[in-house]
């Protein structure tokens, strides 16, 4: 499918709804509908327009200002003061201008959904069984799917419809999260037997086909069986409480093993190509119906998107130009600068992944030291063959994979796990397929994939082995913190993601306490943290065609025009008579801002994380937030860790609208 189509049908469209209220929609006319659905050429325009109201909350919110801090994706601030939008570090407020977007991108897809299904279910072709439009009709139905998805993660209970707004008018009840995920459950499960697998669809991949009904149906699933975090609605100002959304979890896991496995056995997709080639293919515009990709939602080149733009390395402009023709990168999708160490020194992941260097605008590359973050290398506009232009900035119509068979395969291993008590033959089995495409290269493969799998051989650690793949498979994906809250753990991997940052800043002057423990729960040696940190890497400038690359280096940087920074033995310790300094003639000290010379712990190791945890930079205290700041010692850990407010208020604007029938809990307002 190409978004050129896609986005004029969706301006046709468009003249089916205006604006009204928070919901930014009205339902067409009754004429309007028997036009629209009396033939499937004009239904499927009209579901063309479906596919362009889904790009705009993936073209920043969902793949940037939404990507919440982990121990893997994360964002920086400077500052404790209070914000309205801080929500990667759990600090907004109901006047959140992105929680407004997202609001109102939200529900424009959600009433386009309804009015579109409601137009096909009501035509002679649905009517008569016409393949071609319960296809089409599955199709919608994934996309509400999704974007209820969406809603329930971030807004909790929300409001909820099935219907048109002409039907309900446009103040939907609010509905508990799991009755909205047991529908889209439901409606999957009945249409997907009736769509058609992608490789039957000719625009593949890039369209919703029977692949991803199945997948999206285990993903569901496993979200309603997972934990979340409830309001407590007698005491508005509580942040609430961590809970099982559904008493029968089990069944949930059973549908997810389930279907995951409907997936795989459909044998539509593999894991073949390997894993740099799946995003530098997205980077240059191929689209792979094959392998590890099942739906990409589509951008359109030189139009729309910002995969590529907001992540890999920033390419810095002048005057809103470079002097290379790939234009500016934001470079703004970064991971945490610590996380490098957390893989496997033989994961392709972890070369491919972690960038440490920016472009100035004539192409020079410089180090960054003194980070908190680094660059996310899983896509690049760099990366493209054919440019976009020396002014270009966003726009770049790289497609987002929404969804992945490695994906499907980790589902599956969780669900298999959890239903079976352990881990089946099956699951072990789908959990080696994702980590041998990672070690393919390794000299140690065996030992890697075969021999990592069997020693996680009970249920905890094999769960731990699942989610710990998917923190390397999926960085920049907006999955991780899901993750971490579908198994209740994301306060205690928040609170040891910010024992990293604290542990860097302190061994500037002393060898903290916590080390050890740290290490220990990062599955490291316990003196790790104080003695294999790259505190003063060694690094030099080549270019990508000199004869001492080899093949995996050029891979794992695949523009072959620019410059970059190849730094000695990157992520391992070393002592500097280990460097032969004929060759790398720079070092650069890389953690100084974490603590300065005159002993004052950094802004950023602070108040990244403010929103739960935080640090004074004058007394050192150290606080979890619950409600209220909760006094702690950083150096003794929780017994049990208070809940993480990642669920967003309601805006301001909807909870006017709504007249009374919306009200923030979570602490919001008070």
């Amino acid at each position: 499918m190409k978004l050129r189509n896609i986005l004029f049908a969706g301006v046709a469209v468009a003249g089916l709804a205006s604006c009204s209220d928070y919901l930014d929609v009205e339902s067409p006319s009754v004429f309007e509908y028997d036009y629209v659905y009396s033939t499937t050429y004009d239904m499927n325009l009209a579901l063309n327009g479906l596919y362009a109201r889904l790009l705009s909350p993936y073209s920043g919110l969902l793949v940037s200002n939404l990507q919440l801090n982990s121990d893997i994706d994360f964002s920086t601030y400077t500052s404790d003061t209070r914000g309205t939008n801080n929500a990667r570090r759990f600090d907004v407020t109901d006047e959140s201008t992105d929680a407004n977007n997202l609001w109102r991108q939200g529900y424009i897809v959600i009433e386009h959904c309804n009015q579109f299904i409601k137009g096909v279910e009501a035509s002679q072709l649905y009517k008569d069984g016409d393949e071609e439009t319960l296809q089409m009709l599955g199709e919608a139905m994934c996309i509400r799917a999704i974007m209820y998805h969406e809603m329930v993660w971030y807004f909790g209970d929300i409001p909820y419809s099935l219907k048109p707004t002409n039907e309900t008018g446009i103040k939907f009840p609010v509905v508990d999260r799991n009755v909205i995920l047991d529908d889209m459950i439901a409606d999957l499960k009945e249409i997907a037997p009736k769509m058609k697998p992608t490789s039957a669809i000719a625009e593949g991949v890039e369209r919703i086909g029977q692949d991803l009904a199945y997948s999206l149906v285990a993903r569901l699933a496993l979200t309603a069986g997972g934990y979340t975090l409830k309001p407590d609605k007698n005491d508005p100002k509580s942040y609430g409480k961590m809970e099982r959304m559904n008493s029968d979890y089990l069944s949930y896991y059973r549908i997810a093993e389930e279907y995951a496995k409907k997936v795989i056995d459909m044998g539509g997709h593999s894991l073949t190509k390997d894993y740099v080639d799946v995003f530098v293919d997205e980077c240059n515009y191929t689209v792979n119906n094959t392998d590890d990709p099942i739906f990409e939602i589509p951008f359109a080149k030189d139009n729309s998107g910002n995969i590529g733009y907001y992540h890999g390395l920033k390419f810095n402009s002048n005057n809103s130009q470079t002097d290379f023709a790939w234009g500016a990168t934001n470079g703004g999708v970064k991971v945490h600068s610590i996380a490098p160490y957390l893989f496997d020194p033989e994961d392709i992941r972890r070369q491919y992944l972690f960038g440490t260097w920016n472009y100035s605008y004539q192409g020079v590359p410089s180090f960054e030291n003194n980070v908190y973050t680094i660059y996310n290398n899983k896509w690049s506009k760099l990366w493209s063959q054919s440019p976009l232009g020396n002014t270009s900035a966003g726009g770049t119509g790289i497609n987002y994979p929404y969804m992945r068979y490695a994906d499907v395969l980790l589902m599956f291993a969780e669900a298999a796990n959890e239903v079976h008590n352990g881990p089946t033959g099956e699951a072990q089995e789908a959990l080696r397929q994702v980590r041998a495409r990672a070690f393919r290269y390794s000299e140690n493969q065996a030992e890697k994939v075969d021999g990592y799998i069997a020693k996680a051989a009970d249920k905890e650690s094999f769960l731990k082995a699942v989610l710990d793949e998917r923190k390397y498979e999926f960085a920049g994906e907006n999955m991780r913190w899901r993750d971490l809250v579908r198994n209740n753990i994301y306060g205690q991997e928040l609170y040891y993601t910010f024992l990293r940052h604290c542990c860097i800043a302190d061994n500037r002057l002393y060898a903290p306490t916590y080390a050890e423990e740290l290490a220990i729960h990062d599955g490291l040696d316990p003196d790790f943290y104080g003695n294999n940190i790259m505190l003063t890497p060694y690094w030099r400038v080549l270019n990508n065609v000199d004869e001492t690359n080899d093949a995996l280096k050029i891979k794992c940087f695949p523009n072959r025009q620019l410059q970059y920074i190849d730094v000695f033995r990157l992520w391992e310790s070393y002592t500097v008579n280990d460097v032969d300094k004929t060759m790398f003639d720079n070092n650069t000290e890389m953690y100084t801002k974490h603590r300065t010379d005159d002993g004052t712990v950094g802004n950023e190791v602070c108040y990244s994380l403010s929103g739960y945890i935080y640090r004074d930079r004058d007394s050192e205290i150290d606080y979890l937030v619950y409600g209220d700041r909760d006094e702690r010692s950083f150096t003794t850990t929780p017994e049990v860790f208070p809940p993480v407010r990642y669920i967003l208020p309601y805006p301001r604007a909807a909870i006017r609208d709504g007249a009374g029938a919306y009200v923030n809990y979570y602490g919001y307002g008070y």
